[in-house]
């Protein structure tokens, strides 16, 4: 038998070409320059006012638009008007006309409201666990037990009783009054000026939070927080009253689910300092239950004996579903933060008798309150069923030299209901585990197509990290769900460097390289001062192909300024590649 010998280079390129992480792409000589183009498609004046932006853009030296419409969310559904999917392709194919390339934003796992209003119930959502209802003397409806004892001097009549141990400077007790003759103040705190409380909570239960403020000539970070009493980390709750400015007494209505917590700070008031006057008064909790309640298969519902778990309630012949009219198809979906739960009725021939106390294990989607954003599950298999659909609606209208950018970004719900937690791996695996089933989807529908992806829940130096908002467990190991051709948007701007390198394959925790863009700017006042940083930032860092114009503030005015900076900075980052 005749013996081959193998050339030991020929073994060494080949396990380096199908074993090694692939080697980062070289930068092109020219940068992608790319914009993020706010849209909302449902009017032809809507349509030339995006003409006029692409056309700004061109004639700046754009070479990509990145559509941030909801429009590609809801194409494919039959409520849809069919002349907002052709004003879309309108506007691509302007853009294709003036040579620069659409990128759809698609796959909205993070700001997911727009894929909920199909089905509220595909929500990521958190176990109630224990609930407690008790029978009422009809014997034709279930009761809440509110186990809250109430929080101590809710509204500031017994002066400084129970809420300012903070230290804080700034703080103190107004006559100006919501309701009584006292409420908290604070008035030009030169640093944190904070009141809180500490409180006691049932571990996996449903909570309302109230209070009330009320501004003069305010300016400042005012903030509600539930923080875990013995790890600030563990945030159960985070909100901002819209309290700049000057507003008469203005309620704030929320929930949140304390998980695993037993002892908590409640806090509010301003952290930072601030300029003028801020009141808080009228400060109510309770403990709740069944507001938003899923019910599908990875949501069970279960009622039963508290005394004798074993003893379980049947549906239907024991009680009533207790449906939750915000959980039908509705647009906007979520639309509060809180509201009254269903009433939750039993039906003749119950078994269960008045003065009865039972137990409720259910699932609550929990939407935060900024912009009222919830998180489809990762598990739920009608999600994969609408991405694909979606996908080849969205494909119809995509021009040639058309990219997708995921939308997996500030997923702040995940790992929660019981489809999700039956999988028995991490936070940051499961999240890893949807993206290859999301990018085989979009592959088997869009070959060839370049895909692009945030950064952020793929990166430790940013959200992929543990007690991230309600996300259950950590998210550590996300980024091993990303084959090396999916291409990072990297919007870390405050720490780009490290993250910039984490994805270079430079970083031995994460060694595959990807291409990447920097989003950039992100109204920080001058475009040319930002793409400048930017850039000097990403120095010696290989595989960076483009910029991207951010803005959340539909501010253009600074588009042609980063172009320009860009451009100007991109030599310098190639002569800093050398010998690399």
């Amino acid at each position: 038998m005749p013996r081959f010998r193998i050339d030991s280079k020929i073994l060494i390129a080949w396990l380096a070409a199908t074993l090694l992480p692939a080697q980062p792409p070289p930068a092109p000589p020219a940068p992608e320059l790319w914009y993020y183009h706010h849209c909302y498609l449902t009017s032809e004046d809507q349509v030339a006012k995006s003409k006029i932006l692409i056309d700004k853009a061109a004639a700046a030296g754009y070479t990509g638009a990145v559509f941030w419409d909801s429009s590609f969310n809801f194409m494919g559904n039959s409520d849809w008007p069919f002349e907002n999917e052709e004003r879309m392709k309108e506007v691509m194919k302007y853009a294709h006309k003036k040579h620069l390339k659409s990128i759809v934003t698609t796959a909205p796992f993070g700001y997911s409201n727009d894929v909920l209003s199909v089905d509220p119930n595909w929500a990521e959502a958190q176990r109630v666990v224990a609930s407690q209802f008790q029978v009422d003397s009809s014997g034709k409806k279930l009761i809440f037990k509110d186990s809250f004892p109430g929080l101590a001097n809710h509204g500031f009549e017994e002066g400084k009783t129970g809420w300012f141990d903070t230290g804080d400077q700034g703080i103190g007790i107004s006559e100006a009054a919501h309701a009584g003759k006292a409420a908290g103040v604070i008035v030009d705190a030169p640093g944190n000026g904070r009141f809180r409380q500490k409180i006691t909570l049932k571990p996996w239960r449903q909570y309302h939070l109230r209070l009330f403020y009320k501004s003069s000539n305010f300016s400042g970070g005012p903030m509600v927080e539930v923080l875990d009493a013995g790890n600030f980390d563990k945030v159960r709750f985070i909100g901002y009253p819209h309290a700049n400015g000057n507003h008469d007494w203005t309620e704030m209505s929320v929930m949140f689910n304390s998980q695993d917590t037993t002892s908590a700070y409640l806090y509010f008031g301003v952290w930072g300092g601030c300029k003028g006057m801020l009141w808080f008064d009228s400060i109510f909790l309770e403990e709740t239950a069944l507001v938003y309640v899923a019910h599908r298969a990875g949501t069970p519902f279960k009622v039963y004996d508290p005394a004798d778990p074993q003893k379980i309630y049947r549906e239907g012949s024991d009680y009533t579903l207790p449906i939750d009219s915000d959980m039908r198809p509705q647009l906007p979906a979520f639309h509060n933060v809180y509201h009254l739960p269903p009433d939750f009725r039993l039906p003749a021939g119950t078994q269960l008798k008045p003065g009865q106390t039972v137990a409720v294990d259910s699932y609550s989607a929990f939407p935060l309150f900024i912009a009222n954003e919830m998180a489809m599950c990762l598990t739920e298999p009608a999600v994969y069923k609408w991405i694909e659909k979606n996908a080849r609606s969205v494909k119809k209208a995509m021009p040639p030299e058309s990219a997708v950018l995921l939308g997996y970004d500030e997923l702040r719900q995940a790992n929660s209901c019981f489809s999700c937690r039956s999988k028995h791996i991490s936070a940051g695996e499961l999240l890893a585990w949807s993206v290859g089933q999301t990018i085989q989807i979009y592959r088997s529908v869009m070959p060839g197509t370049p895909l692009f992806i945030w950064n952020d829940m793929f990166d430790p130096h940013h959200n992929a990290k543990d007690n991230y908002f309600y996300v259950e467990g950590s998210l550590a190991d996300s980024w091993k769900g990303l084959p090396a051709d999916i291409r990072i948007m990297n919007w870390n701007v405050d720490q780009l460097r490290p993250s910039l390198t984490w994805f270079s394959g430079l970083d031995p925790k994460q060694p595959v390289a990807h291409p990447q863009m920097i989003a950039g700017f992100y109204d920080k006042g001058n475009g040319g001062t930002e793409a400048t940083r930017e850039l000097k930032e990403a120095a010696g860092i290989p595989g960076i192909v483009g910029m991207m114009y951010t803005t959340y503030a539909d501010d253009y005015s600074q588009l042609e300024n980063f172009a320009a900076a860009a451009k100007a900075g991109w030599a310098g980052y190639l002569a800093s590649l050398k010998g690399k």
